[in-house]
């Protein structure tokens, strides 16, 4: 019955693993349920795997909507499992119901709308790459897709998933805070949107409720978001999660910055606008000495800590770095 409905499961140990099976199949507890369930699921092809889950395909936003208003904290959203699934199997998420929006086409694909471009959360990294639109609007998205772990892995990982992972080294998240982008959020009681600047408020959290998600991630068709590049810098060309990262994007007339943005990964509890040294650039030409007084900026604004993969000295020192390596790929 639960491969007929789509459904598949994730089993470790087995202990509630009947009861629990009773309940979603809505049997009466008089049905004898036993580890031949288990093993009968596999032989259907279910896939069985971690601590009692069901995984519940969802043929619409709204019905996933509805599955996230009645379980809420319980559930959990999968699509390409790049992140959620090492996570449940470390331990660092135990969720009850795993909600699969791997089939809604409908939260897919990339789109001109009334001068904005429009992401849908299940795009894939890879579906970014090889987006006409997205390379014409904003290299330095394609510039950071290109660069995202390795090509098995970008098939798989959608956007929506790398942003709500709220990882401070997120790769997406910096191009998409220098194209100033906003993120569109739905319930079953209500729709709003936020800032990307706004979105994250620490490791591995936003501000998405537990019935919430995201439906839509947007930034506008300008000549600044045209002109863009993203720097990262790891321990290894591919599958690196960044030592510190760099997006810049950047509108001249002449020698003079009209317009800047500058967003960092890596060097804070989240990825962050660097909207002080943003503030001090602006409406100046520029010249070797405000490079440098930008670069000093930059080191006091960050935030970096040190972990296994650098020091937060050597972050700080790097972060003016990148900057003046982007700075000089697009003024030259």
């Amino acid at each position: 019955r639960l491969h007929d409905a789509g459904c598949w499961m994730m089993v470790i140990g087995l202990e509630s693993f009947n009861q629990r099976l009773l309940d979603f199949m809505n049997k009466d507890t008089t049905v004898e349920i036993n580890v031949e369930a288990v093993k009968t699921c596999q032989s259907l092809g279910v896939k069985v795997w971690a601590n009692v889950m069901y995984g519940l395909p969802t043929e619409t936003k709204e019905e996933a909507l509805e599955i996230l208003y009645k379980e809420g904290v319980n559930a959990c959203i999968v699509a390409g499992s790049t992140n959620v699934l090492p996570d449940i199997k470390m331990k660092k998420l135990s969720p009850k119901i795993l909600i699969d929006l791997s089939t809604l086409k409908e939260l897919r694909g990339i789109e001109n709308k009334q001068n904005k471009i429009c992401i849908k959360p299940l795009t894939t990294i890879a579906e970014l790459t090889h987006s006409e639109l997205i390379l014409k609007e904003s290299k330095v998205l394609i510039q950071s897709a290109e660069q995202f772990a390795d090509p098995l892995v970008r098939n798989n990982a959608t956007i929506g998933g790398n942003l709500v992972t709220a990882s401070p080294a997120a790769d997406m998240a910096v191009p998409l805070l220098a194209l100033d982008a906003l993120i569109k959020i739905e319930s079953i009681e209500q729709k709003r949107e936020v800032k990307l600047k706004e979105f994250f408020l620490g490791p591995g959290k936003t501000v998405l409720q537990d019935d919430e998600m995201m439906v839509g991630i947007e930034f506008e068709q300008s000549d600044i978001n045209k002109n863009g590049y993203f720097v990262k810098l790891g321990q290894r060309k591919a599958m690196a999660i960044a030592i510190a990262s760099l997006a810049l994007n950047l509108a001249m007339k002449q020698n003079k910055i009209i317009q800047i943005r500058i967003a960092m990964g890596s060097v804070a509890p989240r990825p962050i606008r660097l909207t002080v040294v943003e503030k001090f650039l602006e409406n100046k030409e520029i010249s070797s000495k405000l490079v440098e007084e930008a670069v000093s900026k930059i080191r006091e604004e960050v935030n970096p800590i040190s972990d296994i993969r650098a020091s937060a000295e050597y972050r700080r020192y790097i972060s003016g770095i990148l900057f003046k390596r982007a700075l000089e790929k697009l003024t030259h």
